[in-house]
């Protein structure tokens, strides 16, 4: 019933609209650091990570010859990246914000690029970072014209770069965008898309969309998603097709057209019995 009342659809980028398969596009090592040595440390943090990310820039390690090490110990910080230990030495991998939380400056580093920038820091001193670009779905411009012809806005909340989210957003025809935004971030910006629409529905699949998942009126997890996705989900997308978005509210809106052509013909025929019992017949 809340399905079919949906106003907007707010979805993630990484998994939802995109495939979610993150390639190396290149290393930028500081200090006099070589790209194997920023690879392997990179590597070595991810390498217990369940993110896209991590499992791209482990991959990436791999094909390049290098066996990452297993840390010591490893603390995962939502929508921020990882913070580990390894050989004595404090590790960071992650955004710009883990970069920030740590006080790790990079006032000398360049403007974002096109794609997403995940930077390495080794006691306290950043020492480079990676570039990892991610696709489009082919379908994710149609499934996004089919929610417009439904009558309902879409709209995309990801931690991602501006620069990235709007490019995505431009391909697959989203105007309403919000980047660079935490678990609890995109929880609020929900919050003020319901205030503004009505009934949200939200898209996701990763651990770190659960909180708005919970507290959207409709969630809708990838079926190849995290287990606490689909756990805080309503819906879930079996085949990881956006197409399937527009597809679920079509059947919503068409179950409640039923169940209101039932209501009032069941009322309508005891009108009619009330009205022919009340002239005898």
């Amino acid at each position: 019933e809340t399905l079919g009342s949906v106003s907007v659809v707010c979805t993630d980028k990484t998994g939802t609209l995109t495939k979610g398969n993150f390639v190396l596009q290149k290393a930028v090592p500081f200090d006099g650091l070589d790209e194997h040595t920023l690879l392997s440390l990179c590597a070595s943090c991810e390498i217990t990570s369940t993110h896209p990310i991590g499992h791209s820039i482990v991959t990436a390690a791999v094909e390049y010859g290098i066996t990452p090490k297993h840390p010591e110990k490893t603390e995962e910080i939502a929508g921020c990246g990882i913070r580990a230990s390894l050989n004595g030495e404090e590790l960071l991998c992650g955004n710009r914000k883990l970069m920030k939380q740590f006080h790790i400056s990079l006032n000398d580093l360049p403007l974002p690029e096109l794609g997403v920038e995940v930077f390495a820091a080794r006691n306290g001193k950043c020492i480079g970072y990676l570039l990892i670009s991610d696709t489009l779905k082919e379908e994710t411009p149609s499934a996004i014209q089919k929610i417009k012809e439904l009558g309902i806005t879409p709209a995309m909340l990801t931690g991602d770069a501006e620069d990235t989210a709007n490019a995505i957003a431009e391909a697959a025809g989203i105007e309403e965008v919000r980047a660079r935004l935490l678990p609890q971030d995109k929880l609020n910006e929900l919050i003020r898309f319901r205030n503004q629409y009505g009934a949200v529905m939200f898209v996701g699949d990763g651990i770190n969309d659960a909180p708005v998942l919970a507290g959207a009126d409709v969630g809708a997890a990838m079926g190849s998603g995290a287990d606490a996705a689909i756990e805080a989900a309503d819906v879930v997308i079996m085949d990881d097709k956006p197409t399937k978005v527009a597809t679920a509210i079509k059947i919503a809106k068409q179950t409640l057209t039923i169940v209101k052509e039932n209501i009032a013909f069941a009322l309508g025929i005891k009108v009619l019995f009330l009205i022919l019992g009340a002239f005898g017949f």
